[in-house]
């Protein structure tokens, strides 16, 4: 596929909000759990409690890996991206996803802060895009 063809498709996949799969490691141990991701056409953002993420341990080991868009029904085009993690707690970006966000599935105490993971891309794999089973199609960042 040529690179065009490649961002349309990663396009069409980061249309709509996302349910995937962020998998990280802590302490040499795998974490996996399924999260809703919005996208601003560059990067991955969710939401969380503050109090579910330790801080200290994305400061020492900021990669994820994500699969966005898998629907094995369909066995249709999907993402594999491996992301450098980032907290943010700029109330400019909060706003932004909770402006897009579904606010009936996030219910915050009054004394839970809430807090964006800011997921970077470093690659992008477009997997099923093509006829060639396991040849993803790859677009990386420096």
């Amino acid at each position: 596929m040529k690179k065009e063809e490649i961002w349309n498709e990663i396009e069409k996949i980061f249309k709509t909000p996302k349910r995937g799969i962020v998998s990280t490691a802590y302490g040499n141990v795998p974490h996996s759990r399924h999260m809703l991701l919005y996208n601003d056409g560059e990067n991955l953002y969710t939401k969380t409690r503050s109090a579910s993420v330790d801080v200290d341990e994305i400061e020492k080991n900021n990669l994820a890996y994500i699969m966005l868009g898998y629907d094995a029904e369909t066995e249709s085009s999907y993402l594999e991206i491996l992301a450098e993690t980032e907290v943010v707690m700029e109330q400019d970006t909060i706003d932004w996803l909770w402006k897009h966000e579904d606010h009936q599935r996030f219910d915050l105490e009054e004394e839970e802060v809430l807090i964006v993971l800011k997921f970077k891309p470093r690659a992008i794999k477009l997997m099923n895009a093509n006829d060639e089973i396991d040849q993803p199609e790859v677009i990386e960042f420096n």
